[in-house]
């Protein structure tokens, strides 16, 4: 008998077959599964996985603790598994899709039935398009994959083209097949919303006559993303020297599902939180993913509930919270998000005093205070 989330598949214990193994079977269970946390992530491709999988390299003890990376297909699948499969403890989602689940109804109370940790990593919004685009109103009417319906990249890119009154001809497609359809001229151009770098792209270069195009930060896609900017670091072989282009991000977030306290698995997941927290600075170094380096943990996500461990610590450090924002490594951090904004909105007609107020409104989703602008 099998169970399978995203493209995890675990074997239940076979019958035992003496009356010996069957004493002995429950005990052995629970050994087996003391202190395990399952989550659920993105495509074995996206960033998702690869934040899973460093959080089970630092926090897996022998003792209390095993963290199971498992791939999903969607933010929006993730939310649903979470909600329903055993296996399941917790989720990483992109935050826009949060709305949108909550606007179908799919599931009844999801907002007290998961609880978030903390913000994680930002995904940027990649459109790549063949050379002869040039802005993202070129392709109104163009034959544009949105990715499969109802995924991650197919939410954020329905709001982006919305937003800008952009009306492509949009199909479905799963990223290989729209790289493969691009690179023969099929389509115009695709979208992907992963975190930078993303692999989706590495079977494709600038030889096959494709660009990303910039995306314009406007006033209607503010409240939920994010300024980014994706420069040749990223994609060598898709962005060409000194040149950078403007698109958004869109916030991640780790959920977790709100088992009853008395449980086995509110045990588990409270370890799990603790644990990430206490040891979350550790993740901004060395071979873990750069994308932790971006992550603010005390970042509140609006509309939604803290797991209530989280919050106590959150509560309990806050005097840490408090020397990291004064420190001279936070100011340089600063002064280096604003530069990279800025450089973002280059060329989207925004004066300077326009450009400094949109920044602070992202700063505050980050959930810390601007310094007051110096004059």
């Amino acid at each position: 008998m099998f169970f399978e989330s995203g493209t995890l598949l675990a074997q239940a214990p076979a019958r035992p077959n003496s009356a010996a193994q069957a004493a002995a079977a429950p005990q052995t269970q629970r050994s087996a599964s003391a202190g395990a946390v399952g989550i659920v992530t993105g495509d074995v491709e996206g960033t998702g996985i690869r934040m899973a999988s460093d959080l089970a390299r630092l926090l897996d003890s022998d003792n209390d603790l095993r963290v199971i990376p498992i791939a999903g297909k969607s933010s929006l699948l993730n939310i649903s598994d979470l909600l329903s499969l055993r296996a399941i403890d917790a989720a990483i989602v992109q935050s826009d899709v949060l709305a949108y689940f909550l606007k179908t109804g799919r599931q009844p109370n999801v907002q007290t039935r998961m609880l978030y940790i903390a913000k994680l990593h930002s995904e940027e919004f990649h459109v790549l398009a063949r050379m002869q685009f040039t802005c993202l109103q070129d392709l109104n009417e163009r034959r544009v994959s949105f990715g499969p319906r109802e995924s991650g990249s197919a939410i954020t890119a329905e709001a982006v083209f919305e937003g800008a009154g952009i009306r492509p001809d949009v199909l479905y497609l799963e990223h290989e097949d729209a790289i493969d359809k691009l690179k023969k001229g099929e389509i115009d151009a695709l979208v992907s919303v992963g975190g930078k770098p993303s692999r989706a792209f590495d079977r494709i270069t600038h030889r096959d006559r494709v660009h990303f195009l910039d995306v314009e930060y406007l006033p209607s896609l503010q409240q939920s993303y994010l300024p980014a900017i994706i420069t040749k670091e990223d994609y060598p072989e898709l962005v060409a020297p000194n040149e950078s282009v403007g698109t958004i991000g869109v916030s991640t977030v780790l959920f977790v599902h709100n088992w009853h306290p008395q449980s086995e698995r509110f045990r588990n997941v409270s370890r799990f939180a603790e644990k990430f927290l206490t040891n979350f600075e550790t993740l901004k170094g060395g071979t873990f993913n750069p994308k932790w380096r971006e992550v603010n943990i005390r970042a509140p996500l609006k509309g939604w509930t803290r797991f209530q461990p989280a919050e106590r610590w959150l509560a309990a450090n806050a005097a840490a919270k408090a020397q990291t924002v004064a420190s001279p490594q936070a100011v340089s951090q600063l002064k280096t998000m604003l530069q990279n904004f800025v450089e973002s909105q280059r060329g989207s007609g925004a004066d300077e005093e326009e450009l400094f107020n949109q920044f602070v409104r992202w700063y505050q989703q980050q959930g810390t205070q601007p310094p007051p602008r110096q004059r």
